[in-house]
């Protein structure tokens, strides 16, 4: 079979060689490179939602550190206020029972885990240590943090730790990571209650 090209002239073979290769761009090369942007594209709003949770742990590791450094002023005046006490230690059982209560509804969407805590060598009888753990988004945690901050009495926050939870969903393509971030939430708190209670 002769080839059709050889009757066309040496100008001709030309214009179909030059359509052919816009052809091939405009089919192949150009929707491949149009979809690679994309994925570029991808990866970068990526990159930069990550860095803006850094950076919004790292504000929230510094309200923590400022929290630690009241707690040793506020502790000192206690004492000496009342109106930012707990009520007295009737029963120390129901006082840990409400304080469960209170602090579920301060971060009802932390799924908050509270036990006793250990009480140090010597500590008065009208405190109570309770441990706090619970997973959620950031807003929420620091929704949590602020409410915890302003409540009356007084809630002193001892000792408190984040870490990040992010869970993967499989696809076919590009691994792409899909998962909202969520924050693991720890934390140490003391009430000191009115003198009076229980004997």
């Amino acid at each position: 079979m002769k080839n059709p090209l050889a009757k066309l002239s040496r100008r001709e073979r030309l214009y179909v060689l030059a359509g052919s290769g816009v052809l091939l761009f405009g089919l192949v090369l150009y929707p491949a490179g149009k979809k690679a942007a994309a994925f570029r594209e991808e990866q970068f709003e990526m990159l930069q939602d990550e860095a803006a949770l850094l950076e919004e742990l790292y504000l929230l590791e510094l309200d923590a550190w400022a929290i630690e450094e009241e707690h040793e002023q506020l502790k000192s005046a206690l004492s000496e206020a009342d109106d930012l006490l707990f009520p007295p230690i009737e029963n120390r059982i129901l006082t840990q029972t409400a304080m469960i209560k209170l602090l579920n509804e301060l971060g009802p969407d932390l799924e908050l885990e509270t036990t006793a805590g250990r009480s140090s060598v010597g500590a008065a009888a009208n405190q109570l240590n309770l441990e706090l753990k619970g997973e959620g988004r950031y807003p929420e945690i620091l929704k949590f943090i602020h409410r915890l901050e302003t409540y009356r009495p007084l809630i002193l926050v001892q000792d408190f730790s984040l870490s990040e939870r992010r869970t993967r969903r499989r696809r076919r393509g590009p691994s792409t990571d899909t998962a909202e971030p969520r924050l693991s939430l720890r934390m140490s708190i003391q009430i000191i209650c009115q003198a009076g209670g229980e004997k």
